[in-house]
């Protein structure tokens, strides 16, 4: 598929559908907090579990039943997000925007637990999602951002190569899909990038392989063999020092045979769907986008 400038069609012809606008005015702010001092969010559902036994925190919408499952690897370079408090404005925006259930899978972290401690946990919570929880797998997707969406892709291939039922589908935003950090943009572009330096690189990357291979495709997901995947959404800012992992992931894809479609956002700075409750619109936009792809799977 050809690259879309979707940030300008969305945010020039009209912005983000009022649907988006309203997740944006409440999402901005958690309205409460519960008992254990977890966000709440209006109109969603939020419930701290296990797939099995790795913990998860599951967001629905309060009306009507969903009709998709996602399954959400989040970012943090293997070395933060735990627990995924920072994610759940982003994951409750999807579970109202594309109608499904969203679990948020809390993954171990290095240095405590290096490779492959993350990518083993994701996969264990998908193997069960897939086995034992009784989805419709032509209903269950994944979504990872940053790291996340590496797992996500090196998830999907561990799946086919292990005879599980593959997910509908596979959206991934700013993927840090290469460990050996070669891609050019490191350099040409860390004058953009306002988060991401190649020093936390490198520090992720010791902290999480601990002397392990970085051309492991469980965790670096442009070497993996990605034959018989399924569709794949890969979006990626503009200004982000990983920038090259994006359209590396879209080529290693698209030579597999897989219906890859590639957006890069103008402006966009690594994982800025993710910052949603900032009340960004392109934020919002790209969250639209996303949940316009799940959709696109027939219920």
């Amino acid at each position: 598929m050809t690259e879309s400038n979707v940030d300008r069609e969305a945010l020039q012809g009209g912005g983000p559908s009022q649907l988006l606008e309203a997740f944006v005015s409440y999402l901005r702010v958690p309205s409460t907090r519960g008992d254990d001092g977890s966000p709440r969010f209006e109109g969603v559902s939020l419930q701290s579990g296990e797939l099995g036994g790795v913990s998860v925190i599951t967001l629905k919408p309060l009306a009507g039943r969903p009709e998709r499952t996602v399954l959400y690897f989040h970012g943090g370079g293997y070395v933060s997000g735990s627990p995924p408090d920072r994610y759940l404005p982003l994951a409750a925006a999807v579970a109202l925007a594309a109608n499904a259930r969203v679990h948020v899978v809390d993954y171990r972290l290095a240095p405590e637990t290096p490779f492959p401690g993350a990518f083993d946990d994701c996969l264990r919570a998908y193997h069960f999602l897939v086995t034992r929880s009784g989805a419709d797998m032509e209903t269950v997707v994944l979504l990872g951002d940053s790291a996340g969406g590496n797992l996500a892709v090196a998830v999907t291939a561990a799946a086919r190569d292990q005879g599980l039922p593959l997910p509908a589908r596979i959206a991934v935003l700013s993927p840090f899909a290469d460990l050996t950090l070669s891609g050019a943009s490191i350099e040409e572009r860390k004058h953009l990038d306002p988060l991401v330096t190649r020093e936390m690189l490198d520090a992720t990357v010791r902290d999480y392989l601990a002397g392990g291979d970085p051309r492991d495709p469980r965790c670096s997901a442009i070497f993996a063999d990605m034959r018989r995947l399924p569709p794949m959404l890969i979006q990626v800012g503009e200004n982000e020092i990983l920038y090259d992992d994006a359209p590396r992931l879209r080529d290693a894809a698209q030579a597999a045979g897989v219906d890859a479609a590639f957006e890069p956002w103008r402006h966009g700075f690594h994982i800025w769907p993710v910052f949603i409750s900032a009340g960004l619109p392109e934020s919002a936009a790209a969250v639209e986008r996303v949940a316009a792809f799940f959709k696109a799977v027939a219920c």
